[in-house]
């Protein structure tokens, strides 16, 4: 990420239990300047019982839906997860692994229930400081490089 580029994420977890926090989280992404790569949109289609589908995503599987989200997740500079009361279900857990595989930073402004998941999800008041973070990362990596 250098000055001015844009900073892509993937936003992962529990879409289903909480559909108004996740829109607002969606869209504290776009606020704060971050390219959202998955989902791309979030009108949840309520026929959907299994796994929570945008509308346009109907005709489409799970399984295709789950892969273009992960490459959305190998193409991101950092995930963020929205954790309702701290849940993080099976999908999301799977994809904050392949995030932390990938050596992608991954941040939630909700503590995991999950003891497992404290120490891999970074907690954060906002998606704000979660930027401030990738900066001062970035930064300090620049600087030793010199």
């Amino acid at each position: 990420m250098g000055l001015g580029q844009v900073i892509r994420c993937t936003l992962s977890g529990s879409f289903r239990r909480d559909q108004a926090g996740v829109k607002r989280a969606y869209q504290e992404l776009i606020t704060c300047g971050c390219q959202v790569l998955s989902p791309h949109r979030l009108d949840f289609d309520s026929s959907s019982t299994l796994f929570v589908k945008d509308k346009a995503e109907h005709e489409y599987s799970d399984a295709s839906i789950e892969a273009h989200h992960l490459l959305a997740i190998k193409q991101s500079d950092f995930v963020w997860v929205y954790l309702p009361e701290g849940y993080l279900g099976l999908s999301g857990a799977m994809e904050i692994g392949y995030a932390i595989a990938l050596g992608l930073p991954v941040f939630s402004d909700q503590i995991p229930k999950e003891p497992v998941f404290q120490s891999l999800i970074t907690t954060v008041p906002s998606v704000f400081r979660a930027l401030e973070m990738l900066t001062e990362t970035e930064t300090a990596t620049v600087q030793g490089r010199e």
